[in-house]
């Protein structure tokens, strides 16, 4: 993980998902329709699909504190299966 630009980062970033433009769109004013909204996992880069219900989301947003990275406190984008690695990969990176 390139952790010099997770730990630099402000906020965690919201991506769009939209319906394809219609052929001929660039004549025509038209809308683009967003069909929904998704984080980027910071450890696998699969989508994690925002929902109003937060218990059928697959991941989110993961406050790691100082004492656990010793680069201050970091915000993490994270799906449920990246979890664990990511916990191993911290554990072996303090233990140097």
């Amino acid at each position: 993980m390139n952790w010099f630009l997770l730990e630099n980062r402000e906020k965690i970033p919201v991506h769009k998902k939209t319906t394809p433009k219609p052929q001929g769109s660039h004549l025509v004013k038209t809308k683009t329709e967003v069909l929904y909204k998704y984080y980027k996992c910071d450890y696998c880069g699969d989508e994690i699909v925002i929902t109003e219900n937060k218990a059928e989301m697959t991941g989110g947003i993961l406050v790691l504190p100082h004492i656990m990275t010793r680069r201050g406190d970091m915000l993490l984008a994270l799906c449920n299966k990246c979890l664990n690695p990511l916990l191993e990969e911290l554990q072996r990176e303090t233990k140097r």
